[in-house]
């Protein structure tokens, strides 16, 4: 699907490409959203446009002369966006989903395969307040804010979350379970995802800031988000940081729970071992045992052997290991 948003007046309309039977003035379509696009809309766009769109492949490419590329005409940019499901219990809860950006003649043309929120925003803020937008860089720039706002609202959350687990490991009893675990894991998938966003945002806007092709305006807008970026950076950093002790926490605890399983059977075993050895000795079959005959010997032998299990357990309690 192909929508176009142009500017009438002070105002923006949005009209999908298949509607459209009249020659439209390219000086008021500042954005053509191109969604889930089959070949046959493809190639009309690059036919009206004389523009060579990216492929899906294109967009998928991770070396950097493949993320921003510029000429004299255009500046095609592809860009991860972060999409992220808390604690779903998927393989795919969270993952970076490639976006491309062309940047050419004032036109925003952007490609996705995806439903995304941040365009939703900005479809919704385009038409309800438009502000001062007079151009396709001013789109491009306000989609990458409204994207950073909206990574720096799930750090946040994850931050919480990191709160809310280590609160849990540190004063409530039988935290340490499977449950926990997977918890730290997502959040430390979710980080690592969102770290190769952020950083691949922060490679755009750095070599765009380069660009002659940028009114003052714009690059001043890019200066202070490249701020916001490298404070979210310095927020992942710490938040790994957290991560990383959660672990080391949870592990502890793990084994300190270990020890206490294996000191209680330690205690166990060195409680019954004398019982064992008087039970053994009166176990043989010998002829010429004292006590055989002895009617008190039978009470005698179990009294013998509580006393042999009390006297380790009560120097146990005394040394505060039990």
């Amino acid at each position: 699907m192909v929508t176009l948003y142009l500017r009438h007046n002070d105002s923006f309309e949005s009209h999908p490409l298949k509607n459209l039977k009249e020659p439209i003035n390219p000086e008021t379509i500042f954005w053509i959203d191109i969604f889930q696009p089959n070949a046959e809309e493809i190639e009309r766009i690059e036919v009206l446009f004389d523009i060579k769109l990216p492929t899906k492949h294109d967009r998928e490419e991770i070396e950097l002369s493949s993320r921003y590329w510029e000429d004299n005409r255009c500046i095609k940019i592809n860009s991860y966006f972060f999409v992220s499901f808390f604690f779903v219990e998927s393989t795919k809860s969270h993952y970076n989903e490639s976006v491309s950006f062309v940047l050419q003649d004032n036109i925003l043309f952007t490609v996705r395969d995806s439903e995304l929120q941040t365009f939703e925003m900005m479809r919704t803020m385009l038409l309800t307040h438009p502000k001062e937008l007079f151009s396709g860089y001013d789109i491009f720039i306000q989609i990458f804010d409204i994207r950073i706002d909206k990574d720096a609202d799930l750090l946040e959350y994850a931050s919480k979350e990191s709160d809310e687990i280590r609160k849990k490991l540190l004063w409530e009893h039988g935290s340490h379970s499977v449950e926990v675990l997977r918890k730290i894991s997502t959040l430390q998938e979710f980080t690592l995802k969102i770290r190769q966003s952020v950083f691949d945002k922060r490679r755009i806007l750095t070599a765009m800031a380069k660009s002659p092709k940028l009114p003052s305006t714009i690059k001043e807008d890019l200066s202070i988000m490249m701020k916001d970026i490298n404070s979210l950076i310095e927020f992942i950093a710490i938040d790994d940081n957290t991560l990383d002790n959660l672990q080391n926490l949870f592990l502890a605890q793990t084994s300190i729970e270990q020890n206490k399983i294996i000191k209680l059977f330690t205690v166990a075993s060195v409680a019954l071992m004398p019982p064992t050895l008087i039970a053994s000795i009166y176990g043989m079959n010998f002829h010429f045992i004292p006590e055989l005959k002895w009617t008190l010997g039978y009470p005698f032998a179990l009294i013998l052997m509580g006393l042999s299990s009390a006297i380790p357990l009560i120097y146990f309690h005394k040394k505060k290991w039990l």
